[in-house]
């Protein structure tokens, strides 16, 4: 996380709460996942569109980023870190072992 955004998460979980922020991420989350879908369904018919659909994959990816930056604030960050750890191993030793 960078240390910069951090005391700007904080003053937003403390102003606004913390049911009221995981709402918000909940929210975010259900954009960027809407917007992923769209990119799959237009990938290969609409090039007009996809141009429209990657600039909100941009935009809906950052927020998404800053959502999960705020849960390792409220989720403890170094319990998140350990399991993202573990779960990184265990694909790269399934990716191993299908080769």
């Amino acid at each position: 996380m960078k240390e910069e955004f951090k005391n700007s998460y904080q003053k937003f979980i403390n102003h606004y709460g913390q049911d009221a922020q995981i709402m918000i991420i909940i929210e975010e989350m259900s954009e960027l996942t809407k917007e992923l879908c769209k990119f799959l369904r237009y990938k290969n018919t609409n090039k007009e569109k996809l141009e429209e659909i990657i600039n909100n994959i941009h935009e809906e990816t950052a927020d998404v980023l800053n959502c999960v930056e705020q849960l390792e604030l409220m989720f403890n960050a170094d319990e998140i870190e350990k399991f993202r750890q573990l779960k990184l191993q265990r694909t790269l030793s399934r990716l191993n072992e299908s080769e």
